[in-house]
């Protein structure tokens, strides 16, 4: 079997380079196993969960997410 008929050991997804949804930085996957991380950190982890708990509380939700009062 020639090398170029030989199929790849590594997934597709283990070799792309990610970009956190937070900061935009480009990150390596640590693991190939489960889902693909959105955030490079957990730092961003946690702005990310602060940002979203701000705007659903906003009054001028853009997504309809308004609080029950």
């Amino acid at each position: 079997m020639s090398a170029s008929a030989r199929p790849a050991t590594t997934p597709h997804t283990a070799t792309r380079q990610l970009h956190c949804a937070c900061c935009g930085r480009p990150f390596v996957r640590p693991s190939t196993r489960g889902p693909a991380p959105l955030y490079c950190s957990v730092d961003c982890q946690k702005q990310m969960r602060v940002r979203t708990r701000v705007w659903s509380q906003r009054d001028d939700s853009p997504f309809g997410l308004r609080r029950a009062s």
